[in-house]
């Protein structure tokens, strides 16, 4: 026994044995160099990924910045765009009229007001009336009727609301930090009016930009609940909206038509930049919405055609 280890001692005390290869290791300074590269490799892994974070957290707040702001403009653009479209769901006369009548029973009185212009039949044998009074489903008109109609023939309406976008001089005028506009705004034959309501605030106590859309009901004279749109807003100072507003056109009446709305505003971030600690702001203008409902009722005016002009219903003043 002690010959084997004397003969394993000095076989291992050769460089090159086996058994020394086996049982060698890192010294201390070998160790102490592999953690310092080691903790350098990681702490680079580190700041790339952590600048990584933070320029994706700031892209995507600038983003979400630019997705609301857009979505808004989007809604904005087309509900002008519909403002001051008249039209009807689908209504019939119920029964037959007579020469010289002046009132008529309706499938439907919907979206009817008082002193509306609508049209009864189509072809040759159209005639347009104003309405005086409705009591559903009947409404009585002038002029009196010059033809028969029957049961079934159509009630259109015409034309367009002279004031679709209220101008910033009406009753319930628009201004720089409200728009109001009014119309078959959805496509469906029902009249709503829409307001918009721009608040601007700092960056320390952000404004807001909100909406209400009330259905125009004979009668019903309260504006409906708003909702919050953008809760970020921080200018401009002066407000968000800006209006073309003609001063001629051409008929020597005191129409006042919006024919272009401009839309600015400036918003910040609902976090602040992880890095910098500051809110990203934005601002962004849409010029040029066209209420081409409008802007055809103007043409019209300047033509020196005004019996298809329409104008606001009675209620619409009083919201």
């Amino acid at each position: 026994m002690f010959a084997f280890m004397r003969n394993r001692k000095r076989t291992c005390r050769r460089a090159s044995d086996p058994c020394r290869a086996a049982v060698a290791g890192f010294t201390l300074i070998e160790m102490l160099v592999s953690l310092a590269v080691l903790s350098v490799i990681m702490g680079g892994v580190v700041t790339v990924i952590s600048t990584a974070e933070q320029t994706y957290a700031r892209t995507g707040t600038k983003t979400d910045m630019y997705e609301n702001v857009r979505g808004v403009a989007e809604l904005m653009a087309q509900e002008i765009g519909q403002a001051g479209l008249v039209n009807l769901p689908a209504t019939t006369l119920n029964a037959a009229t007579a020469v010289g009548a002046t009132t008529a029973t309706l499938s439907s009185t919907t979206s009817l007001y008082v002193g509306e212009r609508i049209q009864i039949d189509g072809g040759p044998e159209e005639e347009t009336v104003v309405i005086s009074a409705i009591t559903s489903p009947s409404i009585t008109f002038s002029p009196a009727l010059a033809q028969i109609h029957s049961s079934g023939d159509s009630v259109t309406a015409i034309g367009s609301f002279i004031n679709g976008i209220v101008p910033t001089t009406a009753t319930d005028p628009s201004s720089a930090t409200t728009l109001n506009l009014f119309g078959d705004i959805n496509g469906d034959g029902t009249l709503v009016y829409v307001r918009y309501v721009c608040t601007v605030g700092t960056t320390a106590a952000p404004g807001t930009l909100t909406r209400s859309v009330t259905t125009i009901t004979p009668g019903v004279n309260t504006i409906a609940a708003s909702q919050t749109l953008l809760n970020t807003v921080i200018g401009p100072a002066g407000g968000c909206f800006q209006y073309v507003q003609p001063t001629d056109n051409g008929t020597g009446t005191t129409y006042t038509f919006v024919t272009s709305v401009g839309f600015t505003v400036s918003v910040q971030a609902t976090v602040p930049d992880p890095q910098t600690g500051q809110y990203a702001t934005m601002t962004k203008s849409f010029l040029n919405l066209s209420p081409r409902n409008v802007a055809a009722g103007y043409e019209q005016s300047v033509a020196k055609v005004a019996t298809r002009l329409q104008a606001a219903p009675p209620n619409v003043s009083l919201y």
